[in-house]
């Protein structure tokens, strides 16, 4: 199994009204790097550990489209690695996610699960969308990635993670434990598709303020102040909770399911 990650643009290519030191063609090499070291987790059926390209070796590599699809043109899925943008300036209130597959790929409900699973971790506003986009023409996909892919034979999704154009979002995406928690939705999603399993990890330590916000505030800090969970060390957004995510996981999931005292 070899996946080609394709982080959009080159180095501080649209940067973000909104700040934060966003720029999406450095912020998406970036997270390519931290998706690389997820997906390389995992193994095929036969035991192969998963490969991964990158069609930028470096931060300030910027090559053409075509050259993009040829580095991955003996891959089985290239993934478009972009953030988007509702015009010039700020638009606060634009939070959605889209995936673009090509015309011609009939599995839509994979572009559909990922659009799911990232507007999930991201907690955007608005509807996730699974798209194709046709040339005006009509003859082929309108976007060059998917179309070049596709003349190799090659699987492509073009991720449009929101908009950097919302500060919410651009904030969110400057966050290096909001890109490993995108990076782990993504991955599994991918290996659910293609029926991959990933290796053992060790049990890790993971800081409070490192968990994503969708499992930590409105469950995690009334477990703590409850004495459910309790500390290995520190205090407040400091506190080192001595659990693997997995765990962390399944106290979320009990909590949901009314096991533990709500006062």
């Amino acid at each position: 199994m070899i996946i080609c990650l394709d982080p959009g643009h080159g180095e501080g290519y649209n940067p973000s009204p909104c700040g934060y030191g966003y720029s999406e063609g450095t912020r998406m090499y970036e997270y390519s790097l931290i998706l690389t070291a997820e997906l390389e987790k995992y193994k095929d059926a036969k035991g192969n550990k998963v490969e991964v390209l990158n069609t930028r070796k470096n931060v300030r590599m910027s090559p053409s489209l075509f050259d993009r699809a040829a580095t991955g043109k003996n891959a089985t899925l290239l993934l478009s690695l972009h953030s988007d943008a509702a015009g010039n300036g700020k638009v606060d209130g634009t939070d959605f996610v889209s995936v673009y597959r090509s015309i011609k790929d009939s599995g839509e409900q994979f572009a559909e699960n990922m659009a799911s699973a990232i507007a999930s971790v991201m907690e955007t506003r608005q509807f996730p969308k699974s798209l194709s986009k046709i040339n005006s023409a009509g003859t082929a996909d309108y976007y060059g990635i998917i179309r070049h892919a596709r003349n190799f034979g090659v699987r492509c999704l073009l991720l449009e993670h929101s908009f950097h154009t919302d500060t919410r979002t651009t904030k969110w995406l400057m966050n290096d434990g909001n890109l490993q928690a995108l990076a782990e939705a993504e991955a599994a999603v991918i290996a659910k598709e293609y029926n991959l399993t990933k290796e053992h990890e060790e049990m890790r330590y993971y800081y409070i303020k490192e968990v994503p916000a969708a499992y930590r505030k409105e469950t995690i800090d009334r477990l703590i102040a409850l004495g459910i969970i309790k500390g290995k060390g520190g205090s407040g957004e400091d506190l080192i909770i001595d659990l693997g995510e997995d765990a962390i996981r399944l106290l979320i999931y009990n909590d949901r399911a009314g096991l533990y005292p709500r006062a």
